[in-house]
């Protein structure tokens, strides 16, 4: 496992310094914006360090007696006139005895940069850099000033507005007494009796339980985060999205199959019920209605009807029949020849009389001795 820090060089975030400790050594490189951040691990800590112009710090003294929302409410009653925008614009994080207020927005699109480096993050105020129990401290990092307060505040400036900084700090606190740890030549000549130290190492982090510091950093799902969490291969992230395809059209998919098939079995059933009563107009409940028409049927036996023997009109016909078909009702069949024979429609002629079979109309023509049309044939029934 190892620590890293994440220092932002100005607040664009288009520069960012990254330390690591290798065998004790303090190593920097300097990376181009979050996206530069990488080969880290999921069992290294990342500490990434917010810019003190993005975040504000206050002191305030929880009451645990009340909720966290009449304790948030409470606070901003306190620093309503200082702050800048609507308060609903803000993010407020609560830890011991501070607040730190930060843009919604701003928090927002910083985490989900930070979202998918493999690795567990801290993002603290920069000033926080380098507290010392008991003092106040002023720590320079490049040309970065970082004032941290005994209450648990700080701030940090450019190198180039320190003197004007000093003189707004001193004249709030006559007795401004920091530990410095900074070669800076106004500082000290402003701090004489002051403890201070040439150099400032990020080791002593090594020592500190990263839990107890104010985290502002929340997990921001997304595809990226997913896919580096996971280290899928391109197959494998194909197939997700494809899975994914799938999971959400599937249930639309199966509403519009559903929806036609219902369509259809109620068409279907609407031809049925039309085609065996002709009253109908609408099918609600299909088997109440089929209930309804059963009982319309005469309960008497209908006559047995006996068809004669029609072998020998399709014998004689089959090879030139294209159609045919009997009305039961009426006792009417008809068929339909398509170039027979005048001999053999004449043998049809001559034999249907002989099998109570009698041609009640025929449309046919007659070309070149062969016979095409429609016969109309009534069976007697006896």
């Amino acid at each position: 496992m190892s620590l890293y820090i994440a220092h932002v060089q100005d607040d664009s975030f288009e520069f960012i310094n990254l330390y690591n400790f290798n065998e004790g050594d303090e190593v920097v490189v300097s990376v181009k914006g979050i996206k530069g951040i990488s080969g880290l691990s999921e069992y290294d800590d990342l500490i990434f360090l917010l810019p003190s112009s993005l975040v504000t710090s206050y002191k305030f003294i929880q009451n645990k007696d009340l909720s966290s929302h009449i304790n948030l409410a409470n606070f901003i009653s306190e620093i309503d006139s200082k702050l800048v925008g609507q308060v609903s614009d803000n993010e407020y994080v609560f830890h011991d005895k501070n607040v730190f207020v930060i843009d919604k927005k701003t928090l927002g699109d910083i985490n989900t940069s930070l979202s998918p480096i493999n690795a567990s993050i801290f993002l603290i105020p920069e000033y926080l850099a380098n507290p010392v129990n008991g003092s106040d401290s002023i720590t320079q990092l490049n040309t970065k000033i970082l004032f941290h307060y005994l209450d648990g505040t700080g701030f940090g400036i450019d190198e180039y507005f320190l003197d004007q900084y000093l003189d707004i700090v001193i004249n709030n606190k006559p007795d401004f007494e920091p530990t410095i740890f900074a070669s800076n030549k106004i500082l000290t000549n402003r701090f004489k009796k002051s403890t201070s130290f040439e150099n400032f190492s990020f080791s002593s982090f090594l020592n500190v339980d990263l839990k107890n510091l104010p985290n502002l950093f929340k997990q921001q799902i997304s595809f990226e985060l997913i896919k580096n969490k996971l280290s899928f291969s391109k197959l494998q992230v194909a197939v997700c999205i494809a899975s994914f395809i799938i999971l959400f059209s599937a249930p639309s998919f199966l509403i519009y199959k559903n929806n036609s098939d219902a369509l259809i079995y109620t068409s279907a059933t609407y031809n049925i019920f039309k085609s065996i009563n002709k009253d109908i107009k609408k099918v609600v409940a299909p088997r109440a209605q089929i209930d309804q028409l059963v009982k319309g049927i005469p309960s008497r036996r209908a006559e047995n009807i006996k068809l004669p023997n029609l072998d020998i009109i399709y014998k004689l016909a089959s090879n030139y029949l294209t159609r045919s078909s009997i009305n039961l009702e009426t006792s009417v069949a008809s068929i339909t020849i398509e170039s027979m024979p005048e001999i053999q429609f004449g043998l049809i002629q001559s034999a249907s009389s002989k099998f109570n079979i009698s041609i009640i109309d025929k449309d046919i023509a007659s070309i070149n001795g062969l016979v095409s049309g429609v016969i109309e044939l009534r069976l007697t029934n006896e």
